[in-house]
């Protein structure tokens, strides 16, 4: 018969242990509140990082425009792509505005933005009859002259002929014999010269458009103006002073003056004398 074999001690079978140990509800309400706690700041990271994008994009955006609007202009402006092309005169005579054209040829091919009014000035130096300007600056091509004349109130003989002169005796043209403005003198060794032309123009203007017409001026001094009116009859002016009170009583003198008076004297204006 076969043997048997005394049983041994049990072996003690393997227990299974659960890996994911089952969750109370106290653990599924703490882990919603950290999803939900993650989840906002998650939010507010990326408002934050939005918020931060967004001055940059605007900044990027405004300064774009400007140079849209700025730089190209003057880009434009000041390259080769608005060179001057035209100069326009305005309130001068054909020939003065051909002089000063031909006084601002260098201008020519300069960028209309870059046109100078010191260096306009400087060029319109070379034509004394222009008192003064205003530049105007008109794109794409042109630069515009408004142009003040001078006005000749005098002339005056030279080595080369006769010389028209405006109140400031600037040279305004000049003519080889006399023509019909009224000739001032200012002699050799005259007091303060200066001042007795302004003084001799000072007169003709306070007669300027009135009848007698004056044919010469002598200027001794600033104060010793005597006049030589067309039909030859010679008035003591005096100094520039009371110029408008001088001229009536020299009209007035004129309709009562008796007749063949050679000289008259106005320079007190409230006193005339005759001679």
């Amino acid at each position: 018969m076969p043997q048997r074999t005394a049983p041994g001690p049990p072996v003690p079978l393997p227990v299974a242990h659960d890996a994911h140990p089952p969750r109370s509800a106290r653990d599924d309400r703490r882990a919603i509140r950290a999803a939900v706690r993650r989840r906002r700041r998650a939010e507010a990271a990326e408002r934050r990082g939005a918020g931060a994008r967004r001055p940059r994009l605007v900044l990027t955006a405004v300064l774009g425009v400007g140079v849209l609007l700025v730089g190209v202009p003057a880009a434009l402006a000041f390259g080769p792509v608005f060179p001057v092309r035209t100069i326009a005169v305005r309130g001068a005579s054909d020939a003065l505005a051909a002089q000063v054209r031909q006084a601002l040829a260098g201008e020519l091919g300069r960028p209309v933005a870059l046109v100078d009014d010191a260096q306009v000035a400087a060029a319109l130096a070379a034509v004394p009859a222009v008192e003064r300007f205003t530049l105007v600056r008109r794109p794409p091509d042109t630069i515009e002259l408004v142009v003040v004349p001078r006005t000749p109130v005098a002339q005056q003989r030279t080595a080369s002929g006769w010389a028209q002169v405006d109140a400031a005796h600037v040279v305004v043209s000049t003519a080889p014999a006399r023509t019909t403005l009224p000739v001032v003198t200012v002699p050799q060794g005259a007091d303060r010269p200066a001042a007795a032309y302004a003084s001799a123009t000072a007169a003709l203007a306070a007669l300027a458009g009135t009848f007698p017409a004056v044919s010469d001026v002598t200027a001794t001094s600033p104060d010793d103006v005597v006049l030589t009116l067309a039909g030859g009859l010679r008035v003591r002016w005096g100094g520039a002073e009371d110029g408008e009170a001088k001229a009536e009583a020299l009209h007035a003198a004129l309709r009562s003056a008796a007749k063949g008076a050679t000289r008259l004297d106005v320079s007190s204006p409230g006193v005339v004398l005759t001679r």
